[in-house]
């Protein structure tokens, strides 16, 4: 019966005047991309398995993918200190290695946790001067 209260107040606090003059808001419920980093020649591996970076084991768990490479150490450290203060809890991944970035992830529930999947690059390119890891940033409520 709480529930049920809590979803009837949650859908009514959603109603009134629109005038379209204001931002949509994000649902804070909903896990979020909130930066993609591109490293140039940074290396790792794909991975859609999420690491959560405000906990430092797996801070340093995720970073070893790279083989201690302090420029991706620091890379991945000021983006979550850029992050700031956020409702949920942030996670990283390697999300693509090559030639193109993706320009957004979907993220999913997996077996160990959140699973961080690339969207689909509409025009791949065929050759690079360098590769680049994409690596996402992302708010898991």
């Amino acid at each position: 019966m709480f529930m049920l209260l809590l979803v009837g107040l949650a859908a009514l606090a959603g109603c009134g005047d629109d005038d379209g003059s204001a931002e949509p808001s994000s649902d804070a419920s909903e896990p979020e991309l909130v930066q993609m980093l591109v490293l140039t020649s940074a290396g790792g591996e794909v991975s859609p398995t999420a690491y959560y970076v405000d906990d430092p084991e797996e801070m340093d768990a995720y970073l070893k993918t790279f083989e201690d490479r302090d420029d991706v150490s620091a890379a991945v450290q000021q983006a979550v200190a850029d992050a700031g203060d956020t409702e949920g809890r942030l996670a990283a991944a390697t999300v693509a290695v090559g030639c193109d970035v993706p320009e957004g992830v979907s993220i999913t529930e997996g077996d160990n946790g959140p699973e961080v999947h690339p969207d689909k690059i509409a025009n791949p390119k065929q050759e690079c001067f360098a590769p680049t890891t994409s690596v996402a940033i992302v708010e898991i409520p």
